[in-house]
């Protein structure tokens, strides 16, 4: 949170008198929070977020975007991006109650237009990404995923989510039989 302070002073019969300092603090009206469903990834695994905002004061914001980054990194001189958003996966909630899905208007980065959050009151957006080949799967691979809120006049806030790559390996067996009779001996 920003501080800031004040100080009076007070000029009289060619005297200067300074009162004490006094320092105070800025409180964001607006707070977000994002969050994976399941904090694991696995190559080609869907990754459900939920982004919540949080409006604390008595005046209403509207026309939010969103913007995700869906976990881009830099290799090199590229710009790698491991989720791809699932079209179509947006829910959108005020205070609970399930809304008309707002705007996507880019999906690399991801971007979510007209966001409207009551005043005293909660906006939750839940999404689908797809973990795709640019993912590191290493055994200490993390994607981190950050989201960017502005719009409406408010102080652009930032969230994000790390997730990391599952641990052992993923398998599966099949067994099959040719041919599928055979005569008795």
């Amino acid at each position: 949170m920003a501080t800031f302070t004040n100080q009076a002073t007070l000029r009289y019969n060619g005297n200067v008198v300074n009162s004490n300092i006094t320092t105070g603090e800025l409180v964001e009206v607006l707070s977000a929070t994002k969050t994976a469903v399941i904090d694991t990834y696995a190559q080609g695994s869907d990754v459900t977020y939920v982004i919540n905002i949080i409006n604390s004061g008595a005046v209403a914001f509207t026309g939010l975007s969103v913007t995700d980054n869906l976990g881009a990194y830099m290799l090199g001189t590229d710009t790698l991006v491991p989720l791809d958003y699932v079209n179509g996966s947006i829910q959108y909630y005020v205070n609970g109650v399930l809304q008309p899905v707002p705007v996507v208007t880019a999906v690399s980065p991801l971007v979510i237009n007209g966001i409207n959050i009551p005043a005293n009151g909660v906006i939750t957006l839940i999404y689908v990404a797809k973990v795709n080949q640019y993912a590191p799967l290493n055994l200490d691979g993390t994607i981190t995923n950050t989201a960017v809120i502005n719009g409406g006049g408010i102080t652009e806030i930032t969230v994000e989510e790390t997730i990391t790559a599952e641990s052992g390996a993923r398998l599966t067996i099949s067994k099959s039989m040719c041919p599928t009779t055979i005569t008795e001996n």
